[in-house]
């Protein structure tokens, strides 16, 4: 009967522990890493052998590992690294010197084996693992310096240690060390990195230009190469730790950290292939071993206690000598005491050539078996400490952040909503709103019908970040003034507008709606025109023109720009001129979050404009602050320059900025919590697979409908203008159209289950599953966008959507979604 060797019971058990476990350690106390590994022991071949260590656990388990140093290299401050990275180096060395050179001595001495025997047990002392990183990133604290001083010294520890393993080995089979030996790895390591810190940004940034996230298409490029760096970092004689690292490194200035891709990474990481690896590396121990002999425990007791005594002496003597505190000293010891994959490595290397016996691989084991969950408590003890400190000198929080964000076409909504989403302070509370405005007209119904279909694309968007938004629908005779009154309805802390309408000469370079929002808005207003993708941006320019020392907002200003180029991976580049570039420079250089920023000083405006100019590359992000007209600051020299500066980079991204207006209030009163999502009633409708759309959501509403046959035929005509004209993809293979039709009690889904042969232009893919929400006429737009809402988060839910999918029928569908948790 044991093992279980059934491969979807074999999944099914481990998918329900990654479940479980992670519940428990909550109630418990216990960081759910250490119960993984523990769950893996006692599953395994030598726990109670419920399950193997099959080759798919074995291969989830080693994608796990390459994905926690992918995880480290993309979530360290780079910044930050780059002004530590003599201390990263330093602790590097520390952490492998010490318990290098002490370990042989002691191995050799305590254990009496051979000069390469001892060298290589020493190396699994010197190497380690970040098996703990996402405790600390889960407490925050993974941009903190001694964690991102931990995170580099690892690639140099671990690098140095694989060297030692090829040495070893090498000399051990009588290879030779000569010159081909040491060319081959100074040639592969440095090829390595170039492909990686070259080749990799720029291929980014052409497939982020081109391809959507739509589908996860962005998101499955990453995986791919992640998998290749780790691949090809075994021709440099590297281990492919190194080469997911330098991908993750690679990557870091391309993922936003308040993004879609970088929630769509997380989300796969920790709920699947780092519990994999956990699981993978606790059905390595073997208990049995500390029941060995005399010898056994010898080398188990000198093994495991020079690695922690080692560990924790590199770690406090790197952690004094930086000056840091002994919570953060600890972290470090943390982070780098755990033993596993390299040191793993090493054992099995070692035992197959035989230079050690059993008596260390289980040594090894044993290592593994103690420093895991040692590595793991330590690091979720001191790091709430750390983050509890780090917490306490945080500036105190400030009133809560508004983004007002009005849409009026689709290609627009969606690089509006991503800007939204980097904006975001993590410092403050916020909400976003994204609105449409629509005229007081003859057919109200479908003028509020589109602009309800444009906001369902900016929820649909949203639903994959942990984004507050919450929409609405103005209806006014002026759009400029429906906007204005929504912006003080809202009180908004900034508004984001798009580029609206032709770029002519003065005033009226932004069109009508815009040119009246700068002279009326009562908020920040934000210009943008934004013409490819954010997180390509390389750098980020601001030009500081004259008197900009005096804007009001001139700390709000510099706070965004900063935080913007830290979400998108771009330097700063500030342009200042005349006597208050010193004063600018210190305030830039003064505010958080800590970016690289470069600085160009000017005698005059006219020569840092030029500078500008000649700088400005198709990768750059323009943030150009001006001042309202016929305000104090204004001058009338500077009202042209977008209009020059847009129509001379047509390829750039522009954000021109005004501050709010003399009467605005500096800090918002609270705003009373948004009403939650509305559920629909569900009907669930099994459609014969094959029909056309027309026919699909004509036997939709007739079925659907059957208590309501006079409403049939107008709703199957207006949700074909809404399959024509924009229906919403809110998961693939998931397709969602809405309307207001006839008087009814309330919104009603109607879900369809079969597949249809779609023939309009979007989405590419045909639906499996037709869903059309139908709201009453008269119906509020607000109730009607918070079904919307509260459908697409329930289908974008990842574990729901494969459920939906994999349903038999549509009455199986419909009680899924009515009862998520069971």
């Amino acid at each position: 009967m044991l093992p279980f060797t059934d491969l979807t019971l074999v999944f099914t058990i481990l998918v329900l522990v990654i479940l479980i476990v992670p519940l428990v350690s909550a109630k418990i106390r216990v960081p759910d890493l250490v119960l993984l590994l523990l769950t893996g022991t006692a599953l395994g071949p030598l726990g109670f052998g419920v399950l193997e260590r099959s080759t798919a656990v074995t291969m989830f388990g080693e994608v796990g590992l390459l994905y926690i140093m992918f995880l480290a290299g993309l979530e360290i401050d780079l910044y930050q690294f780059m002004r530590t990275r003599r201390r990263s180096v330093g602790f590097g060395l520390l952490t492998f010197l010490i318990p290098q050179i002490l370990g042989m001595v002691a191995v050799r001495a305590l254990l009496g084996v051979g000069w390469p025997a001892a060298i290589l047990i020493a190396s699994m002392f010197a190497s380690h693992t970040l098996l703990s990183y996402p405790i600390a990133s889960r407490l925050g604290i993974h941009r903190t310096e001694p964690v991102t001083v931990t995170v580099g010294a690892t690639m140099v520890t671990d690098t140095l240690a694989l060297l030692v393993l090829a040495v070893v080995a090498a000399f051990w089979e009588g290879s030779g060390l000569g010159l081909g030996f040491w060319a081959h790895i100074g040639v592969g390591m440095v090829a390595l990195v170039a492909v990686t810190w070259w080749g990799i940004p720029r291929l980014a940034r052409w497939f982020f230009q081109n391809v959507t996230e739509s589908g996860g298409a962005q998101f499955m490029f990453v995986l791919a190469v992640l998998c290749a760096c780790a691949y090809v970092s075994n021709f440099a004689q590297l281990k492919p730790i190194i080469g997911a690292f330098l991908a993750g490194a690679a990557f870091n200035r391309l993922i936003p950290e308040h993004s879609p891709l970088m929630s769509r990474v997380h989300f796969v990481g920790h709920s699947l292939f780092i519990p994999f690896f956990l699981l993978s590396v606790g059905m390595l121990v073997d208990v049995r071993v500390l029941l060995g002999e005399p010898f056994t425990w010898l080398v188990i007791a000198t093994m495991v206690g020079m690695v922690v005594l080692t560990k924790f002496a590199a770690a406090w003597i790197a952690g004094a000598w930086f000056g840091y505190s002994r919570d953060g000293r600890r972290v470090m010891f943390g982070l780098s005491v755990v033993q596993a994959a390299a040191t793993l490595a090493a054992a099995l290397v070692g035992f197959e050539l035989e230079i050690i016996g059993e008596a260390a691989l289980n040594g090894a084991i044993a290592m593994i078996l103690v420093t895991c969950p040692l590595g793991s408590w330590v690091v979720d003890r001191y790091g709430r400490r750390v983050a509890r400190l780090a917490l306490a000198r945080a500036a105190p929080a400030r009133a809560e952040q508004r983004l007002v964000i009005p849409v009026a076409n689709p290609a627009s909504a969606a690089r509006l909503m991503d800007l939204a989403f980097l904006l975001r302070d993590p410092a403050m509370p916020g909400t976003i709103h994204p609105l449409t405005v629509v005229r007081e007209e003859t057919d109200l119904d479908e003028a509020v019908g589109r602009g309800e279909k444009l906001l369902a694309q900016c929820m649909a968007q949203a639903a994959a970040t942990e984004a507050t938004v919450v929409p609405s629908v103005r209806v006014d005779l002026n759009p400029s003034d429906g906007i204005a009154r929504a912006i003080r309805d809202l009180r908004a802390t900034l508004v984001l507008a798009g580029w609206g309408g032709e770029l002519t000469a003065g005033a009226r370079i932004f069109g009508t709606v815009n040119r009246n929002l700068s002279e009326r808005c009562p908020s920040r207003l934000m210009l943008c025109r934004l013409m490819r993708p954010l997180n390509t941006t390389r750098t980020l320019r601001i030009p500081f023109p004259p008197l900009a020392e005096h804007r009001s907002d001139l700390p709000v200003l510099i706070r965004e720009a900063k935080l913007l180029a830290r979400q998108v991976g771009a330097s700063l580049h500030v342009y200042v001129a005349g006597p208050p570039a010193a004063s600018l420079r210190t305030r830039v250089e003064d505010a958080t979050p800590a970016v690289p920023c470069v600085f160009t000083e000017s005698d005059t405006w006219a020569e840092a404009r030029g500078h500008l100019t000649k700088a400005l590359h198709p990768d750059d992000l323009l943030l150009l602050p001006l001042e309202r007209r016929n305000a104090v600051l204004w001058t009338p020299t500077l009202d042209r320059l977008p209009d020059l500066l847009a129509g001379r980079f047509p390829a750039n991204n522009l954000l021109v900025v005004y501050p709010s207006l003399a009467a605005a209030t500096v800090t918002a009163p609270p705003e009373p919590a948004p009403a939650p999502p509305v559920f629909p009633d569900l009907r669930p409708v099994d459609l014969p697979d094959g029909l056309t759309a027309e026919a699909a959501i004509h036997r939709l509403c007739r079925d659907g409908l059957a208590d309501a046959p006079d409403l049939t035929d107008e709703a199957a005509a207006l949700l074909l203008t809404s399959a024509r004209t924009n229906p919403v993809e809110i998961a693939p293979g998931i397709v969602l159209v809405h309307a207001h039709v006839g008087q009814r009690d309330g919104a009603l889904a109607l879900v369809g289950r079969g597949q249809v042969a779609w023939s309009f232009p979007q989405p590419a893919t045909p639906p499996k599953l037709l869903v059309a929400l139908l709201s009453p006429k008269g119906h509020p737009p607000e109730i009607h966008l918070r079904a919307l809402a509260a459908l697409a988060r329930r289908f974008r839910d990842p574990g729901l959507s494969d459920r939906i999918l994999a349903a038999a029928t549509a009455t199986e569908v419909g009680e899924i979604l009515a009862n998520p948790g069971d």
